[in-house]
């Protein structure tokens, strides 16, 4: 069964890009293809050492966003599957026939792999936060008891993600952001084919990125201000993830104001301050419930600003008209 791994990325020199493919190459799968696609028309002068005899292919192209990306490579993909894959991930030796293990008896599915992030020497609680919790992803709430259980498109994150080519929608590079890009790829391919997202722990790779909490806060506020984006390209799916929330209504906009009030610079220093303490000091499963009121403010204010005809906040306290305003 041949497989066709693709790989967004906007990578700069020496990024994570090189570590991935170098851990895809190592598996030494003769029935691999690999294809780099970079969000943009330039590539990584150190991405060269990896194109020689074919064992890499490289796109590049006009910059359009992670969905824009996986449609070049989608374009050139051959053989039975498709593999979706972040550039920060690091593949795990049995990571490909693991994956063609799930496909063997031909019928249409989706495959999520695990994805844990790395354990860093220097843990700190918004690592453990990451990765033990359901702050980001849901794979805590996972198990493979149920092999075959469907887990729905909310769980079809392409950092680590198989199907069969034949049954593989492209992308809609109006996503073009990395969020809910995947979801409403995966929510038009599952309700067209019925295809299952089933849950397969030992197709694993690890999951090497970092947040700083700024990070992750503005990461929460550009879900917020795709929310809207998602409601306009795709409003079934987003009513299916969100309900009422974000449907551009002034409810939804009272809502979102109550969600940025000034109390939020205060609430946001404290999560600072807290997620930078070393891994053990707190209980991050007891810090949870308080991070998910941070993550749901700072989601209310890049829903304001995509309201506002705004790009996304690099922090959910940047927009200039204040957090109160």
């Amino acid at each position: 069964m041949r497989v066709t791994a693709i790989i967004p990325s906007r990578s700069q020199e020496h990024g994570p890009l090189v570590r991935c493919l170098l851990s895809l190459l190592e598996i030494g799968d003769a029935n691999l293809r690999i294809i780099a696609s970079m969000d943009g028309p330039y590539a990584p002068s150190d991405l060269r050492p990896l194109t020689r005899g074919g064992a890499v292919e490289v796109l590049t192209g006009p910059q359009g966003g992670p969905g824009a990306a996986r449609n070049r490579a989608l374009d050139r993909a051959e053989g039975d599957l498709v593999l979706f894959l972040n550039d920060d991930v690091v593949a795990d030796a049995g990571l490909i026939d693991a994956h063609r293990a799930a496909h063997a008896d031909g019928a249409p599915r989706l495959v999520l792999g695990a994805a844990p992030f790395a354990v860093p020497q220097d843990d700190r609680v918004i690592d453990r936060l990451t990765r033990e919790t359901s702050l980001l992803f849901f794979y805590s709430e996972m198990d493979d008891h149920e092999p075959e259980r469907d887990w729905g498109f909310r769980h079809a994150w392409t950092l680590n993600l198989s199907l069969p080519r034949e049954i593989c929608d492209p992308f809609d590079a109006r996503m073009r952001y990395a969020m809910f890009d995947d979801l409403e790829w995966a929510y038009r391919v599952t309700r067209r084919t019925g295809a299952p997202v089933v849950f397969r722990p030992g197709a694993g790779v690890v999951h090497h990125h970092r947040y700083e909490p700024q990070g992750l806060l503005a990461r929460e506020a550009l879900l917020g201000h795709q929310a809207l984006a998602l409601r306009r390209i795709n409003p079934a799916c987003a009513a299916a993830i969100f309900g009422e929330r974000f449907d551009g209504s002034r409810a939804s906009m009272r809502d979102a104001r109550a969600l940025s009030t000034p109390q939020a610079a205060e609430a946001y220093e404290e999560f600072e301050s807290l997620a930078q303490r070393p891994a053990l000091s707190v209980n991050v499963h007891d810090l949870f419930a308080r991070a998910r009121a941070w993550r749901w403010s700072a989601r209310g204010i890049g829903y304001r600003s995509a309201m506002r005809g705004h790009e996304p906040p690099r922090h959910p306290l940047a927009l200039g008209e204040g957090v109160g305003a």
